[in-house]
């Protein structure tokens, strides 16, 4: 999930720090989500980034 997370915030040109601003957590939280170190990061977390990224939760779950 951290790798697909990672991916469309690539796609959409923000760096780790602007996502992390945009959805109000901290960089060392989405850093630690980006690699892995949360396999399954709490539900209201995933749907905040993916409101920050502007695209569907279900993307962020799809197989990596």
């Amino acid at each position: 999930m951290g790798r697909n997370i990672a991916k469309v915030r690539q796609a959409k040109s923000l760096t780790q720090k602007e996502l992390a601003e945009k959805a109000g957590i901290s960089l060392s939280y989405l850093k630690k989500i980006e690699k892995g170190h949360y396999k399954k990061p709490h539900i209201k977390t995933l749907s905040i980034i993916a409101n920050a990224l502007e695209t569907d939760l279900r993307k962020l779950w799809e197989e990596e």
